[in-house]
């Protein structure tokens, strides 16, 4: 029961920070007290993200092995899925504004080029909204076939709702960013899973 709260509370841990660090009133705080350079925001958030995430990696790692069931898991479909998910991936950040994702200071002259681009709806943008996020999915589930645990589930259940929520907040901010044009892709384009597997025209 201990390794199941330890991967309880390091979620816990990591959802606090990274929502916090979030935040519009906390990023205004940052700034009126200096604590961290404007331009450089995104970027330490980032990399403060990628450290409370590893204690949620360690606690998973270190987590009990207790079955769901009979089935021991296939090394083959997990495999598949986490290949899947990590191609998709790939392919999707060549869509994504990568100079913007690492945050990259604002003063960059890669930054006002990529601020320049309007919305972008090719690549895989034109069957979902959020192929990073399928990919992601993938990956998870692949974790879960491979090896198909209570902690693994747990692990993923998790990370599915905070993906959720996550897309819930980054669409409200790309319907604040890109109005109507982003409402119309709302529409034609699903979310995640790729129903229709042609632009709607």
């Amino acid at each position: 029961m201990s390794g199941y709260i330890a991967i309880g509370l390091s979620w816990l841990l990591f959802g606090l920070l990274h929502s916090l660090t979030a935040t519009h009133w906390f990023k205004q705080w940052v700034q009126s007290v200096h604590l961290i350079p404007q331009p450089y925001y995104r970027l330490i958030y980032n990399g403060i993200a990628l450290i409370t995430f590893l204690p949620v990696l360690l606690t998973l790692q270190e987590g009990p092995v207790d079955w769901l069931g009979s089935w021991r898991g296939s090394a083959w479909i997990g495999s598949l899925l986490i290949v899947s998910g990590s191609l998709v991936g790939l392919l999707a950040f060549k869509e994504y504004d990568i100079v913007d994702f690492l945050g990259w200071p604002m003063n960059s002259p890669l930054k006002e080029s990529a601020e320049s681009e309007g919305l972008r709806q090719d690549g895989l943008l034109r069957y979902v909204r959020h192929p990073l996020y399928l990919g992601t999915i993938s990956a998870l589930l692949g974790l879960l076939a491979n090896q198909p645990d209570w902690k693994h589930l747990m692990f993923s259940l998790v990370a599915f709702t905070y993906l959720r929520i996550g897309i819930y907040f980054e669409e409200r901010k790309l319907v604040k960013t890109f109005g109507e044009a982003y409402l119309r892709y709302q529409h034609q384009v699903p979310m995640l899973f790729p129903y229709r597997f042609a632009p709607h025209r």
